[in-house]
């Protein structure tokens, strides 16, 4: 159910999706733009690493299945490993800045833009009303912000789980495993991002609804969660499983298109999450609203009253 209203709430505010599109671009751009000052440096380490790992006979098989799933993702682990490795040796200075951009100036700009997607939800899904996407940027500024320095910090420790366990599973060698390893791959990665995503999903929508701090909100979000924190860590472990075999079918290359949608279906999946845990009522579009089962039943409760 939550998950079906998610994608009902998605294609209803389309609108705003393509808005939030646009934020990911410019978001991506300005991180572009301040690499590109030593995007000479950069390139050059990116054909050193390429030429060192022979990346480019992956990348020319357009998807991952030319070659094994194992194998391909092995080269492209070894290869951002070396490009680390070669830009540091070249140049501490340089590694410093480009982990800058990438780590922390465009995670914090795509979480800001995730608190503007969950005030937007929020305006429609209580009041089926639709705001201005730049009006939204800048009034919830000054506590997105905030949220987006967090929960930098926040997710870092998963982030390096994750990836860790990736670079592990690259290193596993037995019968069989180009068979099991996608397989292995797709479980595991999907398992770990739904585990993050229960501490993650009530956050910003605990903050967007009752207007609190940071860290007041994340208390309550995650109060909110562990109420149905089964069928929120089903739903999120499906969709993951969705998006990787997507891109795993479709190739690398279409992560372009799926990562900007991806992203404001589990903004608004947290909002419907959140909403369902709370017993609050929203609209779907502008003739349907959703009641919880809670609500129903004390709405019962209240006509019985009434009646006696």
């Amino acid at each position: 159910m939550t998950f079906k209203n998610s994608l009902k709430l998605l294609c209803t505010n389309f609108d705003q999706v393509w808005k939030l599109l646009v934020y990911h671009i410019l978001s991506f751009a300005l991180c572009f733009g301040f690499l590109a000052i030593f995007g000479v440096q950069y390139v050059e380490y990116v054909n050193l690493a390429s030429s060192e790992v022979e990346l480019p006979s992956v990348l020319e098989q357009g998807t991952l299945y030319g070659s094994s799933f194992a194998g391909a993702l092995t080269t492209i682990v070894n290869f951002a490993l070396a490009f680390f490795r070669i830009m540091f040796d070249s140049s501490i200075g340089i590694g410093i800045f480009f982990c800058i951009i990438i780590f922390v100036l465009l995670p914090l700009l795509l979480n800001i833009g995730k608190v503007v997607t969950c005030e937007l939800a929020y305006g429609y899904m209580s009041a089926c009303q639709k705001q201005s996407f730049t009006g939204t940027l800048l009034k919830t500024l000054k506590v997105s912000l905030p949220y987006a320095l967090i929960k930098l910090l926040y997710v870092i420790p998963f982030n390096f789980i994750t990836l860790f366990c990736v670079y592990g599973l690259t290193r596993l060698n037995f019968t069989g495993l180009e068979i099991l390893f996608p397989f292995v791959f797709v479980f595991a990665v999907a398992v770990l991002c739904a585990f993050k995503e229960i501490f993650n999903v009530g956050w910003a929508p605990a903050q967007v609804v009752y207007n609190c701090g940071t860290f007041k909100s994340f208390r309550i979000g995650f109060r909110a969660v562990l109420r149905k924190w089964e069928s929120i860590f089903s739903t999120a472990f499906v969709i993951f499983i969705l998006a990787i075999v997507l891109s795993m079918v479709t190739g690398i290359y279409s992560l372009i298109i799926i990562l900007p949608l991806i992203s404001p279906l589990f903004h608004i999946f947290e909002m419907t999450a959140f909403f369902q845990s709370q017993g609050m009522r929203y609209y779907v579009d502008s003739q349907t609203i959703v009641s919880p089962k809670r609500l129903e039943e004390n709405d019962k409760i209240d006509d019985i009253k009434y009646l006696l």
